[in-house]
């Protein structure tokens, strides 16, 4: 299997898994557990530190994952779209406008609302 490909299952895997709720339960199991154990041996400065450090690295990986997933996912989307637009009676002058400039796309909304 090639990297790129593992790489897509892998994170289509935990951003799946992100949004179910046994993770979230199982989160905050682990939280409880370690603020358990961390009053338990006194909570030495470093275990602050590791918790930081974890906590950070953790997010940072989630936040790329998940940025992975809905930039693949709405690129799919966009496909779709096109396609429609294409089968459709409407003007294929509307495919490919995701990549207009925003004042350009306010440009085109305001003439479809004035009908022009």
């Amino acid at each position: 299997m090639k990297s790129g490909r593992i790489f897509l299952v892998l994170s289509e895997t935990v951003a799946w898994l992100a949004g179910h709720s046994f993770v979230l339960a199982t989160a905050l199991g682990v939280v409880i557990a370690w603020i358990s154990l961390g009053f338990a041996w006194g909570l030495p400065k470093q275990w602050f530190l590791l918790s930081n450090m974890l906590g950070t690295v953790v997010t940072l990986l989630l936040l790329l994952i998940m940025q992975h997933s809905q930039n693949r996912d709405m690129a799919a989307l966009q496909v779709k779209v096109d396609e429609l637009i294409r089968a459709s009676d409407a003007g294929d002058h509307m495919i490919g406008i995701e990549r207009l400039e925003l004042e350009e796309l306010s440009r085109l909304a305001d003439e479809r609302h004035r009908g022009a």
